[in-house]
């Protein structure tokens, strides 16, 4: 039985994975990507001047009353012709302003007298401050000129970057695309509902993972349920996808620009060394480059990370908390390396508000609660546990001789917890 790897020494062999190749992607389907390409205004923003109220665009200040033309605004998209000296016009908030407009006067601080002789004239009331020049007028390039930088790559595409991306121009992007991931539930003893009888458990990991892998940036494409099966795993790791260009059935729906299999497979359960472990067997079937066989860990060290062609396959323990404290340790920064997050190991560092213990051998990963900069150790931190997971934001990591209260701790990331 080969050595376990040293635990950052594992972390670094899953950082050390390749981006994906960028691809075009239009602004909705790109959410979530990172930008592979800068973000620069195609347009002046905004690319004319606009009335920032409701009212009247004036021309000179000096004076308290302007013919007021018939032909105003009565929508934002209406364009005016421009004002002759001692006119007004009527604008709408988002409306452009047309040339010669020296401000806005806003609707509730001017009033329109009507006469036979002099028709329509518009009059400023006593005290307003609207005749200063430009007031409630937004001027063009005020957000930004064109070709200003806007947003650089490296940096996650949210909604409000896209929103940002269509204000500038923008109906695709350069990305890199989210990594693809199949979920394979492994387990003879594994049900999915009700209470579980002798030698049986619930499933933990097809409820929680889906969530986990979002928030991770990653885009789930599949999720099976097998036995304890080493022809069914392998099948499972070498299938592509049955229609071009489409993602499995029963996930997102959402198309892919891949036409392969995923570039990730996670397997749970079945990651040690006894009979009835499936996922050693299947990687040696199918001549796997095995690039983490387990990890100077507690809990967690069955983890393994190997890559079949194109393909990464992580196996997650079984036990709850050592399956989730494996993601945490090897998935998190092979996804963020596949997603070209730099750094692709992050973590924090915060105080330990308590003495934390270490393991006999090997690093400890504990949950923790996170108050302000303190990490507060929390029980029911065995393997097979959840309940103190379930409490947690944090896994501490504690070396073997443990870490005295107010002493700095390194913290990873519960999946979905903390950004």
């Amino acid at each position: 039985m080969v050595s376990p790897l040293p635990f950052g020494q594992a972390r670094s062999i899953a950082a050390s994975a390749a981006a994906l190749v960028p691809v075009r992607r239009p602004l909705a389907v790109g959410i979530g990507c990172v930008l592979a390409e800068p973000l620069n205004a195609q347009l002046n923003i905004p690319h004319a001047a606009t009335s920032a109220m409701d009212g009247w665009a004036i021309t000179s200040g000096q004076q308290r009353s302007w013919w007021l033309r018939a032909d105003g605004a009565d929508r934002p998209a209406t364009v005016l012709d421009p004002l002759a000296a001692g006119q007004a016009v009527a604008v709408v908030t988002g409306s452009p302003v047309p040339e010669g407009a020296h401000s806005v006067l806003r609707s509730e601080h001017g009033h329109i007298e009507h006469s036979e002789a002099q028709g329509a004239v518009l009059r400023a009331d006593p005290g307003t401050p609207d005749l200063e020049p430009g007031r409630n007028i937004r001027p063009e390039a005020a957000e930004a000129r064109v070709g200003e930088l806007l947003c650089e790559p490296g940096q996650v595409l949210t909604a409000p970057r896209a929103a940002a991306a269509a204000v500038a121009g923008y109906d695709e992007l350069t990305v890199i695309p989210r990594p693809r991931v199949r979920l394979v539930l492994t387990g003879d003893e594994v049900i999915s509902s009700g209470l579980p009888a002798r030698g049986q458990v619930r499933d933990v990991f097809g409820l929680a993972l889906p969530s986990m892998l979002g928030a991770m940036g990653a885009e789930l494409v599949g999720v099976h349920r097998l036995g304890d099966d080493t022809a069914g795993l392998v099948s499972l790791i070498e299938l592509r996808f049955s229609e071009p260009g489409l993602s499995e059935q029963g996930c997102s729906g959402q198309r892919s620009w891949q036409t392969d299999g995923p570039e990730l497979v996670i397997t749970t359960g079945g990651t040690a060394h006894s009979r009835a472990d499936a996922l050693r067997p299947a990687l040696e079937r199918l001549e796997a480059e095995v690039l983490v066989g387990s990890v100077d860990m507690r809990p967690g060290h069955p983890a393994m990370l190997a890559r079949h062609g194109r393909t990464y396959v992580l196996g997650l323990p079984g036990n709850p908390l050592a399956g989730f404290a494996a993601l945490a340790v090897l998935g998190e920064p092979l996804i963020r390396a596949l997603r070209g997050i730099t750094p692709a190991v992050s973590s924090r560092i915060l105080r330990a508000s308590n003495a934390l213990k270490g393991a006999r051998s090997a690093v400890r990963l504990l949950p923790v609660h996170i108050r302000e900069d303190d990490a507060q150790p929390l029980s029911h931190a065995s393997s097979h546990m959840m309940r103190g997971l379930a409490a947690a934001d944090a896994f501490a990591v504690v070396p073997t001789g443990g870490i005295a209260a107010g002493e700095q701790v390194e913290c990873l990331q519960v999946p979905g917890s903390f950004p």
